[in-house]
């Protein structure tokens, strides 16, 4: 007996059930490279995985790329989760995924280099926007992992090097699933609160490890939570070799833990030891200032009375000849000679006949004394 016909929606649709309810597919895992990469404005992204003979369409829900913890690109090799579903109105097979990793260390590198060109060209690594790490920090956070070598090898140097530094550890997951998340949670906490807005500075960090053990520090999420911290921060993954995503975006990249408590804060017994030995440049350059000096101001002692000396004698030379030039015209010399002075009454210096009056009164003055006589009779024709 014939089956009743049924629409095309129906055989669609019962094959989807079927499809869902198939213990295989409904959890199936896939591995293959993907190809016609596609990112659609509502979040999902659409992409096919290949082989080498065949292909698969895939649907990646937005729910679920939020979760994603690797960049994708054409030509990455992938790990897929997910199950088999049908797109009912083309009547096609999807494969909807719940989950995407990356494989083998060329892929991750792949996938590293993809998120480094995004961010790149976003600006995250723009210098521009890296604020300085304080000189003389007061308080420094530390995020990384309670129980890791990091943390110790960070509060050893931090405290052997600077005892006046406060420390707030901010234990988080750095590895596996939800550690980035962790991670750039705490972050957004610590830049959001007015409680920790004294912190000077941020490391981010933790010890060496696979690259895989690492990845959560190549994750976007942290890297936006990093850019967008507002406190200083310091990125210190893995060994020197080692480099993340986080590195470019932080403030200062540190090549080990250990490095960046160095980075972090000053050496106080280095500063004391810069101090005195500025100390004792200073006293020695003071010193010889002083005795320069004093070996100036000694030969401008010498100059100086030299040219004072020179001066006095000039001055007493000159002071003699006028001494000699006032005795040769005192008065009282020409009247040692055997002359005398005329005057009258006034005590006005008769010089000429002329200026004698008959009958007047007037004052000789000799050697020995001085006489007053009054004129009788004078001839001014009279020559000498």
């Amino acid at each position: 007996m014939a089956l009743k016909p049924v629409t095309v929606s129906q055989l669609n649709e019962y094959i989807s059930r079927v499809l869902m309810t198939d213990p295989l597919l409904g959890n199936v895992t896939v591995t293959g490279e993907i190809s016609n990469l596609k990112y659609h404005s509502s979040g999902h992204v659409y992409f096919s995985i290949n082989d080498e003979n065949s292909k698969i369409n895939c649907f990646f829900p937005a729910s679920y790329v939020k979760k994603l913890s690797y960049e994708l690109g054409d030509g990455l090799q992938v790990v897929i989760n997910g199950y088999i579903n049908v797109y009912k109105k083309g009547g096609t097979y999807t494969l909807f995924v719940r989950t995407v990793t990356v494989a083998g260390e060329g892929n991750l590198a792949m996938a590293f280099q993809l998120l480094k060109d995004k961010l790149a060209k976003e600006g995250l690594f723009d210098p521009a926007h890296k604020k300085p790490i304080p000189e003389f920090p007061h308080k420094i956070g530390i995020i990384t992992s309670s129980t890791g070598a990091a943390v110790q090898d960070i509060l050893k140097i931090i405290t052997s090097r600077n005892n006046l530094v406060d420390i707030i550890i901010f234990p988080v997951q750095v590895q596996g699933e939800g550690a980035a998340s962790d991670m750039a949670s705490t972050l957004d906490m610590i830049g959001s609160h007015e409680q920790f807005s004294d912190i000077d500075t941020l490391i981010l960090g933790r010890g060496g490890g696979s690259a895989e053990d690492l990845w959560a520090f190549n994750e976007e999420i942290l890297a936006r939570a990093v850019y967008n911290c507002p406190i200083p921060v310091i990125s210190a993954v893995g060994h020197e070799i080692d480099f993340s995503i986080s590195d470019f975006v932080a403030d200062r990249r540190a090549e080990t833990p250990t490095a960046a408590a160095e980075m972090a804060v000053p050496d106080l017994r280095e500063i004391r030891e810069k101090l005195e030995k500025q100390r004792d440049n200073l006293l020695s350059g003071l010193n010889s200032k002083v005795n320069t000096d004093r070996l100036k101001a000694e030969g401008y002692m010498v100059e100086i009375r030299t040219f004072m000396e020179k001066r006095m004698a000039e001055y007493s030379h000159k002071l003699e000849t006028m001494k000699l030039l006032l005795e040769e015209n005192n008065p009282a010399a020409v009247l040692k000679k055997g002359y005398g002075i005329l005057e009258d009454m006034s005590g006005k210096v008769i010089s000429s006949v002329k200026d004698i009056k008959e009958g007047g009164r007037y004052l000789l003055s000799l050697k020995d004394g001085r006489a007053v006589f009054t004129i009788r009779d004078f001839n001014s024709e009279e020559k000498l």
